[in-house]
Formats: structure tokens, C-alpha cells, sequence
């Protein structure tokens, strides 16, 4: 049965294309929304253009048809507008003045004069909450939505005979052809034990029908990082392996884990360490954060200024990498100083990233998970020869109100990406926090479980 979609407006905000996403259904966008867009199409960054982008191919239905009365798409399905719909139709407090309401009545009303389903779609959680008061049919935009089936990690144990891991190494790869259960992905990472012998044990990465040994020896970062643990060492080899073998790094797991840590540690590596091959122009380091994605313009101070909240944790981070083991936070501060100021590390935000063409440049991406899937695109879209990029963040820590842990664009980018043999994935479990013991038990002890 055909269905009719009215897309909310931080639908076509995060992504303008949505509107060819229904297949031959109707699809509805209200007078509320078209207002809406108008007002944010100056907006700096990617909310601006995401705004005139949608309203560029809104205005390509124009010479097509009729707005009111549908124009069809290549697609098969229709366009239609819907320009007023609003009337005294919602519950006793809700207020017609917010923009939220309008489009849940004018969905009311085309729902009362039609003989299909009309079905609301927003990412807002909090207008899914109220249209279904309204009782409303809500749906979140599912074309950019990752199933509930088991994540992938990007990791795994594996046993193998004595025999097998004495020859890998020896001879540094071996023939494996997967196992009788779940097979192997295309840079799988394996933590490789004994059936046999509890002290024997391998780390390897799979690739095209091989085991391929790691030295964890030889993985350092600045400052003489190493890994402490499987799923560190395993970050390292995908941040240190050259950027035609591994570009892209999709890094999962709990705060405290190390990732930002060693992602920083070991660009430094192949850009400042005079000890290292310098393998790229520069560390470009960014962090989606809504407040500096979306309010950095309306912020005081100057650009430095309005950056400081951005910068800080990856100041932080420099810091304990540059002090060393002698913890000189002194020649630390000034070495930060001297690598920002010479551009060897740049920190912007993921809302001036629009544009840019990324070559030779080392790039980390923080707080991933507060990414829309189209900025993930962008972004990796970005990339050109010599570029590594590397994705890090916590999927049970959104702080975007319009995504959750199934459409926010990290794990949309490491759905897609398995089994490519240009992306390398490493989750990080809690258990394998470096953060003192205090922090750890913390939390433990002050998780609240839903």
C-alpha cells in the first residue's frame, strides 16, 4: 500500500537527499519546514548548507508540476507541499506557535483526509514522543539506520594449534582460510591462543586469505607510547600502517579506553618525531561537538577564543604525551605551543571541515558518534592520496538530540565499512579503561543501567 511521508525539518537538515529516500510513496514537506529552512539557510558550516541544499532541490521540482498537487519523481514516487494543515487539533497545552506542534497538526489533518497511511518521520526524539500523544504515526529516518544485529568489532580470539602459531612467528604470515563458524572479515584483528599451550599466543590481522603477524614491539607513538593492552596495540598497527594500507581507522569503545590518546600519540609520531619517517604534512584534529558545530558563530571572543572548549581535551592530551615519563609539564606546554603555532597540529571544527581537500594529512575525528551520516560522508569524502583518517567515539554517549546509537553516523560508517580492505575497526571493551582506579570504579558504581 503507498504510503505518505512528511519529513520533519532536521530530516532535510541532515540530509537534503532524503526527500528521493521513499521510493514511490508520497512524500510531504509542510509550510512549517519550507520556514524553517529559510531561516537557517545563512547559518554557518554544514547547517547552512544543508539548508539551501535542500531548498535547491525542493525548488528543482518547480518547473515540474504543481506543488499542491504533486509532482512526481524520477523515483516513481511524488513530491507534494503542504502548505498550511494547521488547526485546533492537538491536545489542551499543546502551543501552535512552536514549530514542532504546526507540523504535527498539519500531519492530523492530512491524516484525516487520506486513505493511506501518513506517517511522520523526524530523528527528534522528543517530537517522537509528542507525535505519538498526538497520536500521530513516527517513524525516525531509517534509510540511515543500522540494524539491531550483532556489531561488528573488528576483533576476535582465535585458537590454533602450536604447530600454526610457531610458524607464524617464524615466517611473520600463514595461510588461514577462516573457521568452521563465523568467518573472517577483511582486517580482522586476532588475538591468537594455544589449544594447547596457555602460554603461547599471537596478535595478527587477516587479509586476503592470510594471518599477518604484529609486532607489538615496534608499534611506539610520541613520547614513547605503547599499547597496554590487545585492543590498543591493535590501534596502533592500523595508526602507524601506511595510509595506501589502512586509511581509514573506525575506533568504538568507552571514555578512558585510549583512544584519543594514541590517535594523537601516533600522528605526532609521523609528523614531529625526528626519530620516525615523516609520513605526513600535518595532524588536522576535529571534534563534533553540537555546541561548536552549530553556536560557534554566535559565540564571544575571538576565533581562538570561541575554539578554546574544542581544543582543551586534546591539549590535555599533548600534555601527558610531551611530558614523558619525567612528566616535565613545562617543556610539554611549550612543545603544544610550538606545534600549534608552527601548524604541525591543527584543531578545527567539524563545521569548517565543508570544502576542504585533505592530502598527506593525518586526521582525527572525536566524538564521532555525535556525527550525522552526512557528515561522515563528507568527511571521509574529504580524504585524498597520502590522508589517513581516523574515527573515534562512544556509541552510548550522544549528545546529539537527533541521533541514538543506531543512526548517529559512527556506526553507520562501520556498518558500511566492514569488510573493506581499505578501513581497519578496533571496539575497545570497558574493562580495557587506562584510567586510574578511581575513575574505573566510577564507573562501575555510578553507571545508571536502563
Amino acid at each position: 500500500m503507498q504510503k505518505k511521508y512528511v519529513l520533519d525539518t532536521n530530516i532535510l537538515i541532515q540530509s537534503p537527499n532524503s526527500i528521493y529516500g521513499f521510493e514511490d510513496n508520497e512524500v510531504i514537506v509542510t509550510g512549517t519546514t519550507l520556514q524553517e529552512l529559510d531561516r537557517k539557510k545563512t547559518a554557518a558550516g554544514e547547517l547552512g548548507y544543508n539548508a539551501r541544499e535542500a531548498i535547491r532541490i525542493i525548488d528543482r521540482f518547480r518547473e515540474q508540476g504543481d506543488y499542491l498537487k504533486g509532482i512526481p519523481m524520477e523515483n516513481g514516487g511524488t513530491f507534494k507541499i503542504e502548505p498550511n494543515g494547521i488547526k485546533d487539533n492537538l491536545p489542551q497545552g499543546y502551543d501552535l506557535s512552536q514549530a514542532d506542534n504546526r507540523i504535527i497538526s498539519a500531519v492530523i489533518t492530512l491524516t484525516e483526509n487520506s486513505d493511506v497511511p501518513v506517517i511522520l518521520i523526524t530523528n527528534d526524539i522528543s517530537m517522537r514522543v509528542n507525535a505519538s500523544v498526538c497520536k500521530v504515526a513516527v517513524q525516525g529516518y531509517e534509510n540511515e539506520t543500522v540494524g539491531t544485529q550483532v556489531v561488528y568489532t573488528g576483533r576476535r580470539e582465535l585458537y590454533l594449534s602450536d604447530t600454526l602459531i610457531d610458524k607464524l612467528h617464524a615466517e611473520r604470515k600463514i595461510p588461514y582460510e577462516g573457521t568452521d563458524g563465523e568467518p573472517l572479515t577483511e582486517n580482522e584483528y586476532l588475538q591468537i591462543l594455544s589449544f594447547e599451550d596457555d602460554s603461547k599466543s599471537a596478535l595478527g590481522i587477516w587479509k586476503n586469505g592470510y594471518i599477518y603477524r604484529i609486532n607489538a614491539d615496534s608499534l611506539t607513538g610520541m613520547g614513547g607510547i605503547k599499547g597496554k593492552n590487545a585492543a590498543q596495540r591493535f590501534m596502533m598497527h592500523a595508526l602507524l600502517a601506511p595510509s595506501e594500507e589502512i586509511p581509514l581507522l573506525i575506533a568504538k569503545g568507552p571514555a578512558g579506553t585510549g583512544k584519543t590518546m594514541l590517535a594523537i600519540a601516533c600522528g605526532l609520531a609521523q609528523t614531529y618525531d625526528s626519530r620516525s619517517e615523516r609520513k605526513y604534512n600535518s595532524v588536522l584534529i576535529t571534534r563534533t561537538n553540537t555546541l561548536s558545530d552549530s553556536d560557534l558563530g554566535f559565540l564571544p571572543g575571538t576565533l581562538e577564543e570561541k575554539m578554546e572548549p574544542l581544543i582543551a581535551p586534546f591539549k590535555d592530551n599533548m600534555e601527558l604525551i610531551f611530558a614523558g615519563k619525567e612528566k616535565d609539564v613545562e617543556t610539554a606546554k611549550q612543545q603544544i605551543e610550538y606545534v600549534i603555532g608552527k601548524e604541525i597540529v591543527k584543531i578545527c571544527s567539524v563545521a569548517y571541515m565543508r570544502g576542504r581537500s585533505l592530502s598527506d594529512t593525518y586526521l582525527i575525528v572525536d566524538e564521532a558518534q555525535n556525527m550525522t551520516v552526512n557528515q561522515v560522508l563528507e568527511i571521509i569524502s574529504r580524504a585524498g592520496n597520502g590522508t589517513k583518517i581516523v574515527l573515534c567515539g562512544d556509541p552510548d554517549q550522544i549528545d546529539n538530540p537527533k541521533l541514538d546509537r543506531r543512526n548517529n553516523g559512527l556506526v553507520f560508517a562501520a556498518e558500511k565499512m566492514k569488510g573493506s580492505k581499505l578501513c581497519a575497526q578496533v571496539t575497545f571493551e570497558q574493562e580495557e579503561s587506562v584510567r586510574s582506579p578511581l575513575a574505573m570504579e566510577a564507573a562501575k558504581r555510578l553507571t545508571i543501567i536502563s
